[in-house]
């Protein structure tokens, strides 16, 4: 029983810390709020008819040497940024291996390509008239013979497919 209270007693205790802690930090909030200032009113289009906005605030008309930053302004300070940058631009010298292909020989290749496919295509046709005489050289054999006839109708085709493109 003794054991009973005790307990009660310490969970009783912890309420109440826990109530105070709840109450000081309610305070606090209520202190930080008080702590913060009024906003300062500025009317710079309106001219407030309440007495009550009246008194809180004075009435600050806008003219145009107050504004300082206006569109213009800042067109103008860009503008001469971009100005500035392009005078360094210019007054780097060009490097000049920056301005080299990569590959040096690439032009060389491009007009070398049209040549080497024309030169392909007479080299097919040579080796076939070259195995077409070796053929018929050996044409003792009938199935040489049909060898030959089927190397000319290749050829046939090949020249046909080229003329076509």
């Amino acid at each position: 029983m003794e054991e009973a209270s005790r307990q009660r007693k310490e969970r009783l205790e912890a309420l109440r810390k826990r109530k105070l802690d709840s109450d000081t930090n309610k305070n606090d909030a209520e202190e930080d709020s008080n702590n913060i200032e009024n906003p300062i009113l500025k009317f710079r289009n309106y001219t407030p008819i309440n007495e009550d906005i009246k008194s809180i605030s004075t009435v600050n008309i806008a003219t145009p040497k107050d504004i300082t930053d206006t569109l213009e302004n800042t067109v103008e300070k860009i503008a001469k940024q971009v100005k500035e940058e392009e005078e360094k631009k210019r007054e780097e010298e060009v490097d000049l291996f920056n301005l080299a292909p990569k590959k040096p020989n690439w032009d060389l290749k491009r007009d070398v390509e049209k040549k080497l496919a024309k030169l392909e295509k007479k080299t097919q046709s040579s080796i076939a008239e070259l195995i077409r005489i070796r053929l018929q050289s050996e044409s003792n054999e009938d199935a040489s013979v049909d060898l030959v006839d089927a190397v000319n109708a290749q050829q046939k085709a090949d020249t046909d497919g080229e003329e076509s493109d």
